[in-house]
C-alpha cells in the first residue's frame, strides 16, 4: 500500500511541473505585470504571435513576434510607469477568456484588454493586449 501510494504521490509530483498555463495562472500573472511593469514576465504568457495595440505609441499591429511585442512593452513601461492597476471585468465564451482592466500611470489611465486563447494542451497564452487612453 505504501508503496502504491508513493507512487501516486510521485507521479503526481512529476506532472506538475510540466502543466500547461491555466487561466487563472495567467490572469494572475498579467496582473503582476501590469502593476510591476514586467514586460519580461508579461511576454512569458505571450503566444508566438500576438495582436498588440497601443494607442498612445500609435502601436498597432495585429499580428507581432512575442520577443518584439516584449520590447514595445518595455518601451511603453519606461514612459508610462505604473502606479496602480486592477481588472474590472472578466469573461469568456468557449475556448475564448478576456479581461478589461484599468492601467494608472501619474496622471493618466489606460483601459487594457487581454484576450487569452485556449492551446492545443489545454492551457491559455495571450493572443491580443490592448492600451487605450481615458
Amino acid at each position: 500500500m505504501h508503496t502504491i501510494i508513493s507512487f501516486i504521490f510521485g507521479l503526481f509530483v512529476w506532472i506538475l511541473p510540466g502543466k500547461s498555463p491555466t487561466e487563472a495562472d495567467i490572469t494572475q500573472t498579467v496582473g503582476v505585470s501590469l502593476r510591476n511593469g514586467d514586460a519580461s514576465q508579461l511576454s512569458a504568457r505571450f503566444a508566438k504571435t500576438i495582436e498588440l495595440v497601443i494607442d498612445t505609441e500609435k502601436v498597432e499591429f495585429p499580428a507581432v513576434q512575442a520577443t518584439h511585442a516584449e520590447l514595445i512593452l518595455r518601451s511603453f513601461f519606461r514612459k508610462y510607469p505604473p502606479h496602480k492597476f486592477r481588472f474590472v471585468y472578466r469573461g469568456s465564451s468557449d475556448r475564448l477568456r478576456y479581461s478589461t482592466g484599468n492601467y494608472e500611470t501619474g496622471d493618466q489611465t489606460f483601459s487594457v484588454y487581454v484576450l487569452m486563447r485556449q492551446t492545443s494542451d489545454h492551457g491559455y497564452a495571450i493572443n491580443a493586449l490592448h492600451f487605450r487612453k481615458e
